[in-house]
């Protein structure tokens, strides 16, 4: 039986999964209203929309939002939906404001409340035209010194608290209260009112519930960039939808995607004896695990949707339509970009999801004090870069297994990839270790420098396990990286493929 400690510690991973959830949720139901308002205006291609949900990508991708929805809804009485949806909503409001008060001559400990949440803010200064003392915290009962001092504010002089700088909030509870005594100071009898100019900057008290929105904006990209895909290149959509619904009905898709979440969800609760150090253990066997089954699946793929094709003389009989070879060969490869996208879209949200519960186990099981949930989602948030290198990393090497599927089978392809696929990873090595050998060793060296592709580019789990930010730019450069190689390789497919003897 579950106790109630056991049950709430538990419940502090689950704001990180809703808010994923939610954005999926929201993301749902924008589209069903884009739907409606297609049919209302263009029915035909609301039909067309709608018949879209059959094909190989898109129906997978509605289920998997689907199900994260229905998960969103059934964890809401147990989210606190208040203090996310005032995050939310900071994200949205100004976040910079002043207000200037008069403080009447020999006023003690005059009393204002100012329009500020304590745990929202991130700067607050205090500048008066005549010297007055501001106390920002009442005396605790039995406590003989404040938390923060009282602030002696000298005449037109900034006093300044930010959020970064170390210091002690200057408020606590849920209220910004100040005492202004304002007594002239040491020339008494000079007492008169006193300007004070109040100004603050406000930042979302949990700035992780940005979660919600990326996600919902993520789909939303991904959906409608698809169906302006199957809009405009309508032949290499086809060719793309029957090797992504080739790839599916494929027992080894079902096998990776079945063995991956168990084996993820395995994960939470295996002791990796790091001395507190488990969840960054979780995310480099997640993220390993997640790359190798999508290379897995689309390696087999490559090979049954074009090699397999060619043998079987399938490969003749789609090509006497009117379907040029280079939107075959095209098609065929966009289709392992979707089996690798759908792939990394249902493990990915897996291995995020155990990454929040594996937060709270590890404090369980190594008696921490149980962290917020705003830790569990910063831990899951470390992860989407290392998904995206790794997705790429797999598109990359589906563009050699494209061309090397053209010409080779199943076994012969599965060996040659997963040797470039070791032998990439260590293309730096390889050329450290030729530094100063002799000049065929630098050459060989070189060689495999030139033609493998370095994988080592894609391979951050350190930054990820080590919460490390990685730089957009630095993901930017790795996709074009990976952009140029896959088109190279696709050019050596075409050309492979070209002159192949389909009879």
């Amino acid at each position: 039986m579950i106790t109630p400690l056991f049950a709430n510690r538990w419940f502090i991973a689950l704001p990180p999964i809703w808010l994923v959830g939610i954005g999926a949720l929201s993301a749902t139901v924008i589209l069903l209203a884009l739907w409606g308002l297609l049919r209302l205006v263009a029915p035909r291609a609301a039909a067309e929309a709608q018949a879209s949900l059959r094909d190989g990508f898109l129906g997978p991708l509605a289920w998997l939002m689907l199900a994260a929805s229905a998960v969103a809804v059934a964890l809401t009485p147990l989210v606190p939906v208040q203090s996310i949806s005032r995050s939310l909503g900071r994200m949205l409001a100004p976040n910079e404001s002043f207000e200037t008060l008069t403080i009447a001559p020999n006023a003690m400990r005059e009393k204002i409340d100012l329009p500020v949440r304590p745990q929202e803010l991130a700067t607050i200064s205090f500048r008066s035209d005549r010297p007055i003392v501001i106390r920002t915290q009442k005396p605790i009962e039995g406590f003989a010194l404040l938390k923060v001092p009282d602030i002696s504010l000298e005449s037109n002089t900034e006093w300044r608290w930010t959020k970064n700088d170390g210091k002690e909030n200057p408020f606590l509870g849920n209220k910004s209260q100040i005492e202004v005594t304002n007594d002239g100071g040491e020339n008494a009898a000079a007492a008169g009112p006193a300007t004070l100019s109040v100004s603050w900057r406000l930042v979302p008290e949990f700035p992780e519930a940005a979660i919600l929105p990326l996600t919902a904006a993520s789909l939303l990209v991904l959906v409608l960039a698809y169906t302006a895909f199957r809009l405009i290149p309508r032949r290499v959509a086809a060719i793309a939808s029957s090797t992504t619904k080739e790839a599916i009905g494929q027992p080894i898709f079902a096998v990776a995607i079945v063995a991956g979440i168990v084996l993820l969800l395995t994960f939470i609760i295996i002791p990796y004896n790091t001395f507190g150090e488990d969840v960054k253990m979780l995310k480099d066997s997640g993220l390993t695990l997640v790359k190798v089954l999508a290379l897995l699946v689309v390696i087999w793929t490559a090979s049954v949707a074009v090699a397999d094709e060619i043998e079987g003389r399938t490969a003749l009989t789609v090509l006497s339509k009117p379907l040029t070879r280079r939107q075959f060969v095209i098609g065929k490869y966009i289709g392992l970009v979707l089996v690798a996208l759908l792939v990394f879209l249902i493990l990915g949200s897996v291995l995020m999801a155990t990454t929040s519960l594996k937060v709270v186990y590890d404090a369980r099981e190594s008696s921490k004090t149980d962290p917020l949930w705003s830790d569990c989602a910063a831990e899951m948030i470390t992860i989407v870069p290392g998904l995206v290198l790794s997705l790429l990393e797999t598109i990359l090497l589906a563009a050699v297994s494209l061309a090397v599927s053209t010409r080779l089978g199943m076994i012969p392809n599965l060996i040659i990839c997963f040797t470039i696929y070791v032998l990439g990873h260590l293309v730096p090595l390889i050329v450290q270790s030729s530094v100063g050998k002799l000049a065929i060793v630098r050459f060989v060296g070189r060689l495999f420098a030139t033609l493998l592709p370095v994988l080592e580019h894609f391979t951050i789990e350190a930054a990820v396990v080590g919460g490390v930010a990685i730089p957009w730019t630095y993901l930017g450069w790795a996709a074009l990286y990976a952009g140029l190689y896959a088109a190279i390789a696709v050019l050596v497919a075409l050309v492979l493929f070209q002159d192949r003897d389909l009879a």
